[in-house]
This record gives structure tokens, C-alpha cells and sequence, in this order.
């Protein structure tokens, strides 16, 4: 008898309900996997398209055309430092793309990888982190073409530079704290991934990406503080053109992005047991 019971015994796998720190340790172990589903991201998102990866290329420069004419042409709105306004405008649209973009992809990216996350089991929160890589390569191509636009147009280059890439960073994190967040609460409500395009695109009004920071008045400028993107394309562009970098906006950007991520992430845990019976 006591053969038996052992051997109808079994040994079932399910998240906890409650954050700890094997969480943490859990997504450490499975970090393998991250790159792998992020390998796969990029070659799904470009197998089949016809211009292949310099979409990475077409999306920026078209944005970066469209704003020249409409806001600097029409508008009369100019940068606030020595460079031409295409490479003011092209420099703001490759860190804001990296923002948007993997906050875009990673807030989907549990409900397009439904066939793994119901079937295998590893840490969840991996798949909208995956997805934040993939945004990263498009960063990674599109800042090549930013430096060669920057050498056509005459800007100089500076040592400085390099710390363009933190700064980037910095935005990737952003994307990360909010996708994680909002992976969670699409599965809940699915109304989440419509409202987000109308987010990005309210956010990007708010944030200087065609238009300069001393443009805004004064008095108003506090109001930036609520916005961790705005210190962070200020200070993407400071590194590219030899202006002050303001690194205390920075650093208060990196400890929200930080906060966000990791109250994200808890919640993220704690509703991961769900997420196989709301797909």
C-alpha cells in the first residue's frame, strides 16, 4: 500500500502566488533563453519583408523628413545647438524609437507567444524582455546612421559620445519597467494594446523629440520630471553634440525606470499563474 501512494504521487510545477526572491533568480537562470527568443524576434519580424532590416532605417528617416518639413519648415521650430535641425530631429526620433518601439512589442509579446507560454514552462517575464532586445538591434543600426549623418552634415565628433549609448540604455529600461507592467495587464484586458498607440503618440508630443527642451516655458519645466523620456532624449542629444549633459534628471529617470520595473515585476509574479487560462 504504502508502494502504491508513492507511486501515485505527483509533482506539480506552478508559479507562487507571492513575490520572492527565487523569482528573481528564476529569470537569472533563464537568461539563455532570453537571447535565443530574442534572436527569433528579429529573424520572424524580417524574414519575409521585402526591404528586410533596413525597415530599421526607413521608419526613422521618414519621421525625421516629415518633421523637418512640417515643424522646422513650416513651424519655424529650430535646434538649440549647433547641428541642422534633420540631425536634431533624427538623433531625438532613434532614442524615442527605441522606447516606443520595445514598449510596443514587448506589451504584445505575451499574447504572440501564446503556443509557448501555455505549453513550457520557464520564467514569463523573459518573453517582454526578449522583445526589448529586438527593439535594441533597430537601435543599434539606426545609430549608425545617425553618426554617418552626423559626419555628411559636418557635426564633430567627440569623445563624449560613447556615453550616448548609457543614455539609450536608460530608455531601454524605460520600455522594459512599462512593458512588463503592461504584458500583465493586456492579458487582463485586452483594451490595453489598443489605447497604447494612442499613448505613444500623446507621449511623444510631450516629450522634446522634434523640438527643443528651452522651448517650454520656465514655470512648466518642473512638469518634465514626470516624464523619465524627457531627460533622456535631452540627454542623448547632449552626449551626440558636446552640450551639457544633465545627469542629476538622469539619474532621477534611472531610479523611476528602476522603481517602476521592479514594483512591475512583482506584480508581474504574482499574477504569472494566471496568464495560461487568460490566453
Amino acid at each position: 500500500m504504502m508502494g502504491s501512494d508513492a507511486d501515485a504521487r505527483e509533482l506539480v510545477l506552478r508559479p507562487s502566488s507571492a513575490f520572492s526572491g527565487q523569482d528573481l533568480r528564476d529569470a537569472w537562470s533563464y537568461r539563455e533563453l532570453l537571447w535565443i527568443l530574442a534572436l527569433r524576434d528579429v529573424r520572424v519580424r524580417y524574414k519575409q519583408a521585402a526591404l528586410g532590416i533596413a525597415w530599421a532605417l526607413f521608419q526613422p528617416l521618414a519621421q525625421m523628413a516629415i518633421f523637418t518639413v512640417v515643424f522646422n519648415r513650416f513651424a519655424g521650430i529650430q535646434s538649440d545647438s549647433h547641428v541642422p535641425y534633420a540631425v536634431f530631429c533624427f538623433a531625438g526620433l532613434t532614442v524615442w524609437g527605441l522606447f516606443s518601439s520595445g514598449l510596443s512589442h514587448a506589451t504584445d509579446s505575451l499574447l504572440n507567444s501564446s503556443n509557448l507560454v501555455t505549453k513550457v514552462y520557464f520564467p514569463r517575464v523573459v518573453v517582454p524582455l526578449a522583445s526589448i532586445l529586438t527593439s535594441v538591434v533597430d537601435w543599434a543600426i539606426a545609430f549608425v546612421l545617425l553618426i554617418a549623418l552626423m559626419l555628411i552634415t559636418g557635426v564633430q565628433l567627440h569623445a563624449g559620445l560613447i556615453l550616448a549609448i548609457p543614455i539609450a540604455g536608460i530608455a531601454s529600461l524605460c520600455a522594459a519597467a512599462l512593458g512588463i507592467w503592461l504584458s500583465a495587464l493586456n492579458l487582463q484586458f485586452r483594451d490595453v494594446r489598443h489605447a497604447l498607440p494612442f499613448l505613444i503618440q500623446i507621449l511623444v508630443y510631450a516629450t522634446p523629440v522634434f523640438y527643443p527642451i528651452t522651448m517650454i516655458p520656465e514655470r512648466y519645466r518642473f512638469l518634465l520630471a514626470l516624464n523619465p523620456m524627457v531627460a533622456v532624449v535631452d540627454g542623448f542629444r547632449a552626449a551626440l553634440f558636446g552640450t551639457p549633459i544633465p545627469f542629476v534628471p538622469l539619474a532621477t529617470a534611472l531610479a523611476t525606470a528602476l522603481v517602476v520595473g521592479f514594483t512591475g515585476f512583482v506584480r508581474f509574479c504574482r499574477l504569472e499563474r494566471t496568464f495560461a487560462d487568460r490566453i
